[in-house]
Protein backbone atom coordinates (compact mmCIF):
# COMPACT_ATOMS: atom_id res chain seq x y z
CA UNK A 1 0.00 0.00 0.00
CA UNK A 2 1.16 3.36 -1.04
CA UNK A 3 1.80 6.47 1.41
CA UNK A 4 0.96 9.88 1.26
CA UNK A 5 3.06 11.49 3.30
CA UNK A 6 5.83 9.66 4.20
CA UNK A 7 5.12 7.39 7.60
CA UNK A 8 6.86 9.03 10.66
CA UNK A 9 8.19 7.33 13.14
CA UNK A 10 6.54 5.41 16.06
CA UNK A 11 6.66 5.59 19.95
CA UNK A 12 5.06 4.28 22.87
CA UNK A 13 1.13 4.28 23.07
CA UNK A 14 0.43 8.21 23.83
CA UNK A 15 -1.15 7.70 27.65
CA UNK A 16 0.23 11.23 28.32
CA UNK A 17 -2.10 12.26 25.13
CA UNK A 18 -5.04 10.23 24.99
CA UNK A 19 -7.19 11.09 28.16
CA UNK A 20 -8.11 8.18 30.48
CA UNK A 21 -12.20 7.78 29.13
CA UNK A 22 -11.93 7.87 26.13
CA UNK A 23 -15.54 7.79 25.22
CA UNK A 24 -16.88 6.08 21.97
CA UNK A 25 -15.83 7.35 18.16
CA UNK A 26 -15.05 11.33 18.80
CA UNK A 27 -11.49 11.12 18.83
CA UNK A 28 -10.46 10.43 15.87
CA UNK A 29 -6.33 9.27 14.92
CA UNK A 30 -4.86 11.03 12.24
CA UNK A 31 -4.78 8.53 9.26
CA UNK A 32 -6.97 6.51 7.13
CA UNK A 33 -6.86 4.33 4.53
CA UNK A 34 -8.35 5.37 1.13
CA UNK A 35 -8.99 3.37 -2.46
CA UNK A 36 -10.92 4.20 -5.17
CA UNK A 37 -12.54 1.48 -7.44
CA UNK A 38 -13.27 3.13 -10.93
CA UNK A 39 -13.05 1.72 -14.42
CA UNK A 40 -14.15 -1.63 -13.12
CA UNK A 41 -11.31 -1.91 -10.66
CA UNK A 42 -10.00 -1.35 -7.69
CA UNK A 43 -7.18 0.94 -7.19
CA UNK A 44 -3.99 0.55 -5.02
CA UNK A 45 -5.28 1.64 -1.25
CA UNK A 46 -3.70 4.66 0.11
CA UNK A 47 -1.89 5.28 3.27
CA UNK A 48 -3.17 9.52 3.94
CA UNK A 49 -3.62 12.05 6.02
CA UNK A 50 -7.33 12.30 7.71
CA UNK A 51 -9.16 15.17 5.76
CA UNK A 52 -12.38 15.12 3.95
CA UNK A 53 -13.19 12.83 0.92
CA UNK A 54 -14.33 14.71 -2.27
CA UNK A 55 -17.68 13.64 -3.21
CA UNK A 56 -20.53 15.45 -5.14
CA UNK A 57 -23.42 16.34 -3.51
CA UNK A 58 -25.40 14.17 -6.27
CA UNK A 59 -23.08 11.04 -5.42
CA UNK A 60 -25.45 8.11 -5.16
CA UNK A 61 -24.18 7.67 -1.38
CA UNK A 62 -25.71 11.01 -0.48
CA UNK A 63 -29.07 10.71 -2.70
CA UNK A 64 -30.15 7.01 -2.34
CA UNK A 65 -27.74 5.83 0.58
CA UNK A 66 -25.48 3.57 -1.00
CA UNK A 67 -23.27 2.99 1.86
CA UNK A 68 -21.84 0.02 3.91
CA UNK A 69 -19.54 -0.18 7.30
CA UNK A 70 -18.16 -2.47 8.99
CA UNK A 71 -16.91 -1.97 12.86
CA UNK A 72 -13.91 -4.05 14.18
CA UNK A 73 -11.21 -3.22 16.82
CA UNK A 74 -7.46 -3.57 16.72
CA UNK A 75 -6.47 -4.00 21.00
CA UNK A 76 -3.76 -3.67 22.98
CA UNK A 77 -1.67 -7.14 23.72
CA UNK A 78 -1.55 -7.00 27.60
CA UNK A 79 -0.41 -10.76 27.72
CA UNK A 80 3.12 -9.66 26.65
CA UNK A 81 3.68 -12.49 24.38
CA UNK A 82 6.92 -11.23 22.61
CA UNK A 83 8.84 -8.05 22.72
CA UNK A 84 7.43 -7.16 19.25
CA UNK A 85 3.76 -7.79 19.44
CA UNK A 86 2.22 -4.28 19.22
CA UNK A 87 -1.57 -5.15 18.84
CA UNK A 88 -4.20 -7.75 17.59
CA UNK A 89 -7.33 -7.28 15.59
CA UNK A 90 -9.40 -9.73 16.40
CA UNK A 91 -11.41 -11.60 13.83
CA UNK A 92 -10.42 -9.26 11.00
CA UNK A 93 -10.66 -12.04 8.04
CA UNK A 94 -14.66 -12.34 9.23
CA UNK A 95 -15.05 -8.97 8.96
CA UNK A 96 -13.48 -8.95 5.58
CA UNK A 97 -16.27 -11.81 4.42
CA UNK A 98 -19.08 -9.50 6.04
CA UNK A 99 -18.23 -6.38 4.49
CA UNK A 100 -18.24 -8.15 1.03
CA UNK A 101 -21.97 -10.10 1.44
CA UNK A 102 -23.00 -6.02 2.15
CA UNK A 103 -21.47 -4.60 -0.80
CA UNK A 104 -23.26 -7.44 -2.89
CA UNK A 105 -26.45 -6.70 -0.94
CA UNK A 106 -26.09 -3.03 -2.19
CA UNK A 107 -24.96 -3.44 -5.49
CA UNK A 108 -21.76 -2.43 -4.82
CA UNK A 109 -18.03 -4.05 -6.25
CA UNK A 110 -16.70 -6.70 -3.55
CA UNK A 111 -13.38 -5.98 -1.99
CA UNK A 112 -10.88 -8.68 -2.09
CA UNK A 113 -10.86 -9.78 1.72
CA UNK A 114 -7.05 -9.92 1.46
CA UNK A 115 -6.88 -6.40 0.60
CA UNK A 116 -9.88 -5.57 3.27
CA UNK A 117 -7.50 -7.35 5.60
CA UNK A 118 -4.24 -5.69 4.35
CA UNK A 119 -5.62 -2.46 4.47
CA UNK A 120 -6.57 -2.10 8.34
CA UNK A 121 -3.51 -4.27 9.46
CA UNK A 122 -1.38 -1.22 7.48
CA UNK A 123 -3.61 1.12 9.01
CA UNK A 124 -3.08 -0.33 12.93
CA UNK A 125 0.31 -0.41 12.29
CA UNK A 126 1.35 3.13 11.16
CA UNK A 127 -0.99 4.26 13.96
CA UNK A 128 0.78 1.81 16.91
CA UNK A 129 0.61 4.53 19.33
CA UNK A 130 -2.90 5.26 19.14
CA UNK A 131 -3.84 1.61 20.34
CA UNK A 132 -4.80 2.28 23.98
CA UNK A 133 -3.03 0.52 26.65
CA UNK A 134 -5.80 0.14 29.08
CA UNK A 135 -8.00 -3.06 29.21
CA UNK A 136 -11.44 -2.64 27.42
CA UNK A 137 -10.17 -0.09 25.52
CA UNK A 138 -9.40 -0.50 21.52
CA UNK A 139 -8.56 1.42 18.36
CA UNK A 140 -11.91 1.19 16.57
CA UNK A 141 -12.41 1.06 12.89
CA UNK A 142 -14.67 1.78 10.28
CA UNK A 143 -13.87 0.46 7.03
CA UNK A 144 -16.88 1.92 5.08
CA UNK A 145 -17.70 1.88 1.25
CA UNK A 146 -19.92 4.91 -0.73
CA UNK A 147 -21.30 5.14 -4.02
CA UNK A 148 -19.89 8.13 -5.70
CA UNK A 149 -20.94 8.47 -9.19
CA UNK A 150 -22.69 12.02 -9.60
CA UNK A 151 -26.26 11.15 -11.14
CA UNK A 152 -29.54 10.79 -9.89
CA UNK A 153 -30.53 7.65 -12.07
CA UNK A 154 -32.17 4.84 -9.93
CA UNK A 155 -29.28 2.34 -10.47
CA UNK A 156 -26.35 1.50 -8.91
CA UNK A 157 -23.43 3.57 -9.10
CA UNK A 158 -20.35 2.93 -11.35
CA UNK A 159 -17.34 4.29 -9.18
CA UNK A 160 -16.87 4.01 -5.27
CA UNK A 161 -15.01 4.89 -2.78
CA UNK A 162 -13.34 2.55 0.25
CA UNK A 163 -12.18 4.73 3.54
CA UNK A 164 -10.72 3.08 7.04
CA UNK A 165 -11.60 5.32 9.89
CA UNK A 166 -9.79 5.07 13.14
CA UNK A 167 -10.91 6.16 16.47
CA UNK A 168 -9.52 5.54 19.83
CA UNK A 169 -12.05 4.54 21.75
CA UNK A 170 -13.50 3.08 25.29
CA UNK A 171 -16.28 0.34 24.74
CA UNK A 172 -19.75 1.75 23.16
CA UNK A 173 -21.32 1.08 26.42
CA UNK A 174 -19.46 1.32 30.08
CA UNK A 175 -22.43 0.46 32.28
CA UNK A 176 -25.45 -1.67 32.18
CA UNK A 177 -28.14 -0.31 30.05
CA UNK A 178 -31.72 0.59 29.98
CA UNK A 179 -33.55 -0.57 26.62
CA UNK A 180 -36.79 0.34 25.42
CA UNK A 181 -38.98 -2.25 24.07
CA UNK A 182 -39.97 -0.54 20.27
CA UNK A 183 -43.31 -1.73 19.65
CA UNK A 184 -44.14 0.65 16.84
CA UNK A 185 -41.04 1.32 14.47
CA UNK A 186 -39.75 -1.90 12.73
CA UNK A 187 -35.59 -2.05 12.21
CA UNK A 188 -35.89 -4.76 9.47
CA UNK A 189 -38.06 -6.47 7.21
CA UNK A 190 -37.95 -9.84 5.57
CA UNK A 191 -36.23 -9.37 2.36
CA UNK A 192 -34.31 -6.53 3.37
CA UNK A 193 -30.89 -5.24 4.49
CA UNK A 194 -31.31 -5.89 7.70
CA UNK A 195 -28.64 -8.97 7.95
CA UNK A 196 -26.14 -5.96 6.41
CA UNK A 197 -24.23 -3.38 7.48
CA UNK A 198 -26.19 -0.69 5.36
CA UNK A 199 -25.94 2.64 6.80
CA UNK A 200 -29.29 3.43 6.54
CA UNK A 201 -30.55 0.56 9.01
CA UNK A 202 -28.54 3.11 11.36
CA UNK A 203 -30.01 6.13 10.23
CA UNK A 204 -33.72 4.75 10.53
CA UNK A 205 -33.49 4.33 14.38
CA UNK A 206 -32.25 7.41 15.09
CA UNK A 207 -35.50 9.20 15.44
CA UNK A 208 -36.52 6.70 17.95
CA UNK A 209 -33.43 6.51 19.68
CA UNK A 210 -33.28 10.01 20.16
CA UNK A 211 -36.83 9.88 21.90
CA UNK A 212 -35.58 7.36 24.18
CA UNK A 213 -32.15 9.48 25.40
CA UNK A 214 -34.49 11.89 26.69
CA UNK A 215 -36.83 9.42 28.15
CA UNK A 216 -33.34 7.47 30.08
CA UNK A 217 -33.45 4.23 27.69
CA UNK A 218 -30.12 3.71 25.85
CA UNK A 219 -30.83 1.55 22.92
CA UNK A 220 -34.54 0.09 21.48
CA UNK A 221 -35.06 -3.23 21.38
CA UNK A 222 -36.73 -4.15 18.21
CA UNK A 223 -39.04 -6.77 17.48
CA UNK A 224 -40.15 -8.69 14.10
CA UNK A 225 -42.05 -6.13 11.52
CA UNK A 226 -44.25 -9.09 10.46
CA UNK A 227 -46.27 -9.31 13.95
CA UNK A 228 -44.30 -7.89 16.62
CA UNK A 229 -43.98 -10.13 19.06
CA UNK A 230 -40.65 -11.59 19.06
CA UNK A 231 -37.54 -10.35 19.93
CA UNK A 232 -34.59 -10.12 17.30
CA UNK A 233 -31.97 -7.36 17.92
CA UNK A 234 -30.60 -4.10 19.65
CA UNK A 235 -29.85 -0.85 16.86
CA UNK A 236 -26.38 -1.99 17.95
CA UNK A 237 -26.30 -5.35 19.56
CA UNK A 238 -27.37 -8.72 19.14
CA UNK A 239 -29.46 -9.97 22.24
CA UNK A 240 -29.14 -12.84 24.31
CA UNK A 241 -31.30 -14.06 27.41
CA UNK A 242 -30.24 -15.89 29.85
CA UNK A 243 -32.88 -18.09 31.35
CA UNK A 244 -31.89 -20.42 34.27
CA UNK A 245 -29.24 -22.65 32.64
CA UNK A 246 -29.93 -21.87 28.90
CA UNK A 247 -28.48 -18.94 26.87
CA UNK A 248 -31.14 -17.82 24.43
CA UNK A 249 -30.55 -15.59 21.09
CA UNK A 250 -32.75 -15.26 18.27
CA UNK A 251 -31.66 -17.14 15.20
CA UNK A 252 -30.31 -15.55 12.30
CA UNK A 253 -32.51 -14.80 9.33
CA UNK A 254 -32.66 -12.39 6.86
CA UNK A 255 -33.82 -9.16 9.66
CA UNK A 256 -30.88 -10.10 12.20
CA UNK A 257 -26.99 -9.32 11.24
CA UNK A 258 -24.83 -12.23 11.95
CA UNK A 259 -22.96 -10.66 14.60
CA UNK A 260 -18.80 -11.54 14.91
CA UNK A 261 -19.21 -11.07 18.83
CA UNK A 262 -22.53 -12.72 18.77
CA UNK A 263 -20.64 -15.90 17.17
CA UNK A 264 -17.58 -15.13 19.80
CA UNK A 265 -19.69 -15.54 23.01
CA UNK A 266 -21.72 -18.82 22.10
CA UNK A 267 -18.39 -19.98 21.38
CA UNK A 268 -17.27 -19.48 25.00
CA UNK A 269 -20.65 -20.51 26.43
CA UNK A 270 -20.02 -23.64 24.34
CA UNK A 271 -16.69 -24.23 25.25
CA UNK A 272 -17.38 -23.51 29.23
CA UNK A 273 -20.19 -26.20 28.75
CA UNK A 274 -22.21 -24.63 31.91
CA UNK A 275 -25.27 -23.05 29.57
CA UNK A 276 -26.63 -24.78 27.03
CA UNK A 277 -26.77 -22.40 23.89
CA UNK A 278 -30.07 -22.43 21.97
CA UNK A 279 -30.98 -20.33 18.68
CA UNK A 280 -34.59 -19.76 18.95
CA UNK A 281 -37.70 -17.58 18.81
CA UNK A 282 -37.98 -15.27 21.95
CA UNK A 283 -41.54 -13.74 22.71
CA UNK A 284 -41.49 -10.67 23.88
CA UNK A 285 -44.51 -10.81 26.41
CA UNK A 286 -43.40 -13.89 27.53
CA UNK A 287 -39.97 -12.98 28.34
CA UNK A 288 -41.44 -9.24 30.42
CA UNK A 289 -43.77 -11.95 32.14
CA UNK A 290 -40.97 -14.01 33.53
CA UNK A 291 -38.64 -10.84 34.22
CA UNK A 292 -42.09 -9.25 36.14
CA UNK A 293 -42.38 -13.06 38.12
CA UNK A 294 -38.52 -12.05 39.15
CA UNK A 295 -37.48 -15.57 37.38
CA UNK A 296 -33.27 -16.22 37.01
CA UNK A 297 -32.94 -14.35 34.24
CA UNK A 298 -30.72 -11.81 32.33
CA UNK A 299 -30.77 -10.01 29.35
CA UNK A 300 -27.19 -8.59 27.56
CA UNK A 301 -26.37 -7.56 24.19
CA UNK A 302 -23.55 -8.44 22.46
CA UNK A 303 -21.81 -5.99 19.87
CA UNK A 304 -18.04 -5.14 18.52
CA UNK A 305 -18.40 -1.39 19.85
CA UNK A 306 -20.11 -2.69 22.68
CA UNK A 307 -18.24 -5.86 23.60
CA UNK A 308 -21.22 -7.39 26.42
CA UNK A 309 -23.20 -4.87 27.46
CA UNK A 310 -26.13 -6.04 30.29
CA UNK A 311 -28.92 -4.46 30.28
CA UNK A 312 -30.27 -2.80 33.86
CA UNK A 313 -33.76 -1.84 33.12
CA UNK A 314 -36.58 -2.92 30.05
CA UNK A 315 -39.47 -0.11 29.81
CA UNK A 316 -42.31 0.17 27.28
CA UNK A 317 -44.99 2.52 26.72
CA UNK A 318 -46.78 0.87 28.70
CA UNK A 319 -45.31 2.50 31.36
CA UNK A 320 -43.93 -0.81 32.39
CA UNK A 321 -40.71 -0.58 34.37
CA UNK A 322 -38.52 -3.96 35.17
CA UNK A 323 -35.21 -4.02 36.43
CA UNK A 324 -33.32 -6.82 36.15
CA UNK A 325 -30.30 -6.68 39.10
CA UNK A 326 -27.97 -10.29 38.00
CA UNK A 327 -25.49 -9.60 35.83
CA UNK A 328 -23.02 -11.91 36.57
CA UNK A 329 -23.19 -14.18 33.04
CA UNK A 330 -22.74 -10.89 31.23
CA UNK A 331 -19.69 -9.51 33.14
CA UNK A 332 -17.94 -12.99 33.10
CA UNK A 333 -18.27 -13.54 29.00
CA UNK A 334 -17.36 -9.81 29.26
CA UNK A 335 -13.92 -10.44 30.79
CA UNK A 336 -13.43 -14.07 28.88
CA UNK A 337 -13.71 -12.57 25.52
CA UNK A 338 -11.83 -8.94 26.62
CA UNK A 339 -8.88 -11.97 27.66
CA UNK A 340 -9.13 -13.49 24.18
CA UNK A 341 -8.84 -9.98 22.66
CA UNK A 342 -6.52 -8.27 24.96
CA UNK A 343 -3.87 -12.15 24.36
CA UNK A 344 -4.09 -12.62 27.46
CA UNK A 345 -5.86 -15.78 27.35
CA UNK A 346 -4.34 -18.63 24.83
CA UNK A 347 -7.54 -20.05 23.98
CA UNK A 348 -9.16 -18.89 20.19
CA UNK A 349 -5.53 -17.82 19.19
CA UNK A 350 -7.31 -18.29 15.64
CA UNK A 351 -9.11 -15.51 16.21
CA UNK A 352 -6.28 -13.05 16.32
CA UNK A 353 -4.18 -11.36 13.89
CA UNK A 354 -0.98 -9.76 15.50
CA UNK A 355 -0.04 -6.72 14.44
CA UNK A 356 3.40 -5.55 15.00
CA UNK A 357 4.66 -1.70 15.56
CA UNK A 358 6.03 0.05 12.61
Amino acid sequence: MSSEPARRSRGAVLQDVLPESLGFGTIFAPLVVTAWYRRGRWEDPVLCELGPVASSIGAKALQYGQSVFEGMKAYRDLGERSPESGSFLFRPHDHARRFARSARRLGMPELPPEVFVSTVVDLVAALDEYVPGRRGQSLYLRPTMVGTTEDLTVRPATEFCYTVLATPSDALFTEPINVWVERGYSRAGAGGTGNVKAAGNYAASFAVSERLLERGFHQPLWLDAATRGTVEEFTAMNVFVRRGEQLLTPPLSDTILAGVTRDSVMRLVEDAGDLQVREEAIPIDGLLAAIERGEDIEVFGTGTAAVVAPVALVGDESGLRLHLRGHETAARLREQLLDVQHGVATTHDEWLLSVGRS
